[in-house]
């Protein structure tokens, strides 16, 4: 793989170095497109200024490798299946995991791997926030060169990563201590060979001079031929750990930062809660005014009519009793029919006695039929209305082209 000017093939460093460190620390290595060979650095990830794509190497401490026997299924099968095929080899709920199949390898087996799903999650949504397009996530110990006959072995973030075959390998802590390392190189190399020929080359890739000697003396002490260079520019693996992340929506979501929007929700959560807290103060307030207001005229109705038990609806029951007093007493009120029938033909003016065909009346309310040619068109309907609000009347037709109106006293 040749690198472009806006390319990158970056390691990422262990999850163990937090998610705080992985941005504010310059704890990537990168080889960054541009140069005829581009060289390993060190980056942080606002230093990857002008890269629009990277692959990324994930940490082999975090990328648990398992060969197992699979079931002959293949595509969304295949996932639903493989939690529960690789369940029983894990220590972390396999809920919380990617599972990614791989290739088929010896005796029926396949090749899967396994990595934390909100690891991955937050790498890949780190660096698509900077809009870089992550391609691919290979595990760091499948992502080294291999040849026959020897074991590759990465030594970076204090950490090793050794590739034992085609779909083998491991991950282990190594350390900043020169001792240390040279421990752990050989614990590693033991391991690899608890479970395979130990060949007599290994070629070692090193991040920096300080591992030179902690390997040396590791390879001695194994028996193997050392070949040593700086950590190589990464070109493919067996295996890509992006192909178990969810699409479409959900890999939206995913990398959706909320952290970014913790600050806006809370003081939306608090403009919400203060709307609340003042609508139902106002609420409140306003129930108390409807109450007073309720009780200032049942008191003036009952002063007014010391005799009545119960009031229910001050404002209908004085209005009634009015309306009895006022007939009892021989005088007529607005609503009835001789004051409202005169006061509808003075709003009709001099043309009123051919415009109206039949006039009834019930309980305060005149139902006047017209005469088609009296109301024809909007603005004859209009001008009827109107004569009829100067003189405190409402005018009322059933819809625009029915020929029946009702006629009553405003405010009734």
């Amino acid at each position: 793989m040749k690198l472009k000017r806006h390319q990158a093939v970056v390691w990422l460093p262990p999850r163990s170095a937090g998610e705080r460190a992985f941005g504010s620390e310059a704890l990537l290595l990168a080889h960054v497109g541009g140069e005829p060979r581009p060289t390993l650095r060190r980056a942080s990830l606002d230093s990857l200024e002008g890269v629009k794509q990277v692959w990324l190497v994930a940490d082999a401490r975090d990328v648990t490798l398992l060969n197992v026997n699979v079931p002959p299924m293949s595509g969304a099968r295949l996932r639903q299946a493989l939690p529960n095929v690789v369940e029983e080899f894990l220590l972390q709920d396999v809920s919380k995991c990617l599972v990614v199949p791989g290739r088929t390898v010896a005796d029926g087996k396949r090749l899967v791997g396994v990595i934390d799903k909100e690891w991955v999650e937050f790498v890949v949504g780190a660096f698509v926030r900077r809009q870089m397009r992550v391609e691919a996530l290979w595990p760091a110990q499948l992502a080294l060169p291999l040849k026959p006959d020897q074991w590759s072995l990465a030594c970076s973030h204090g950490a090793l990563a050794l590739r034992t075959g085609a779909e083998s390998g491991i991950g282990w802590n190594a350390g900043e201590d020169p001792q240390f390392r040279m421990e752990a190189i050989v614990a590693i190399l033991e391991a690899g060979a608890a479970t395979l020929p130990k060949p007599e080359k290994l070629r070692a890739y090193i991040e920096d001079a300080d591992w030179q000697k902690p390997v040396q003396r590791a390879a001695q002490r194994c028996g193997m031929v050392l070949e040593m260079a700086r950590l190589p520019l990464i070109r493919e693996a067996p295996i890509d750990l992006l192909l178990g992340r969810a699409s479409g929506m959900k890999a939206a979501m995913a990398q959706f930062d909320w952290r970014l929007w913790r600050a806006p929700a809370a003081l939306a959560a608090a403009c919400l809660v203060a709307a609340l807290v003042g609508l139902n103060m106002h609420w409140g307030l306003q129930n108390s005014q409807k109450q007073a207001m309720r009780q200032a005229m049942e008191q003036k109705f009952r002063a007014a009519f010391p005799g009545t038990q119960a009031v229910v609806d001050p404002v209908l029951q004085m209005k009634r009793n009015v309306a009895v007093l006022r007939a009892q007493s021989g005088r007529a009120g607005p609503d009835d029919f001789v004051p409202l029938l005169g006061r509808f033909a003075q709003a009709l003016g001099p043309k009123g006695q051919d415009a109206v065909a039949a006039v009834e009346y019930r309980e305060g309310e005149l139902k006047v039929r017209f005469n088609p040619a009296a109301v024809t068109g909007a603005a004859a309907r209009d001008s009827l209305r109107q004569a009829c609000a100067r003189l405190g009347m409402r005018l009322q037709f059933d819809n625009e082209r029915d020929l029946t109106a009702k006629v009553t006293v405003q405010g009734t």
